[in-house]
């Protein structure tokens, strides 16, 4: 697997919250014609799939990534769905109870137990007390980890970033930049090979292109396939921007 392959989920509806949704359709079906090898899903809010999946062409069908309200039983109400139009291959379920992240963590692993091992399921883990406690019961579950990189200041994104690598627990990325999502590719890659936090940090905050490209544009496939086996998803409402530096970078190396 390439760096890229099947790595961005596009999170046009979960941010452009005012674009009307046919509009909004027809430009990620653009993209996804465009850039096909390189996205992952659609991410839909539930309240919105049932609309989603009526405004879908005819003869088309997108990938969706569904993030569901009301922790498990969200995830529960998504496994006695079907639409037409709509491959849903994974959810994204919060923990929502700070004071038992442990707790709703073991909730969450019940619910997503009855999804079966076709949906893959990236559950959001918020920086709270206990929330290393719920990173264990995650991966002893097989489910993936998902970080709101934006939301964190860049110390305690480094740690949790440290920490989800340290438990060997793949994760999703969410981004609001495209610098942001490149500048995440690095600071895991120097945290796998034993960077400090404060080194990790330093890259999440201040790395801009002029310093992501050569790095880039020099990992060969044994870096990439280190930093995939972690990073299952990186989610953007600004695709193109951060394709369009990936490909200023250049393609990374394939040796």
């Amino acid at each position: 697997m390439e760096l890229f392959d099947s790595l961005f989920d596009d999170e046009r509806l979960v941010r452009h919250l005012h674009t009307p949704l046919a509009s909004a359709l027809a430009d990620h079906l653009t993209l996804r014609k465009a850039y096909r090898s390189m996205l992952a899903t659609l991410v839909v809010p539930d309240r919105l799939l049932a609309e989603v999946a009526r405004q879908v062409p005819d003869g088309a069908s997108i990938p969706l990534s569904v993030i569901t309200s009301g922790g498990a039983g969200g995830l529960l109400g998504l496994a006695r769905r079907g639409l037409p139009g709509v491959d849903i291959v994974s959810a994204e379920p919060a923990l929502r109870d700070l004071d038992d992240l442990a707790g709703s963590a073991a909730r969450v692993v019940s619910a997503a137990a009855e999804l079966g091992g076709d949906i893959a399921i990236f559950v959001e883990l918020p920086y709270a007390p206990g929330w290393q406690a719920a990173v264990e019961l995650v991966e002893a579950a097989g489910l993936y980890g998902k970080l709101a990189a934006e939301q964190l200041e860049p110390r305690r994104a480094a740690e949790q970033l440290s920490i989800l690598i340290e438990a060997d627990l793949p994760f999703k990325i969410t981004t609001g930049s495209s610098d942001g999502g490149l500048a995440v590719l690095t600071a895991t890659e120097a945290l796998i090979d034993g960077a400090s936090l404060d080194d990790a940090a330093d890259l999440i905050q201040s790395a801009g292109k002029h310093q992501i490209q050569p790095v880039l544009s020099a990992w060969g496939q044994a870096t990439q396939f280190r930093i995939r086996r972690r990073i299952r998803r990186l989610g953007s409402h600004r695709l193109v921007d951060l394709i369009n530096d990936y490909a200023a970078a250049g393609h990374p190396r394939n040796s």
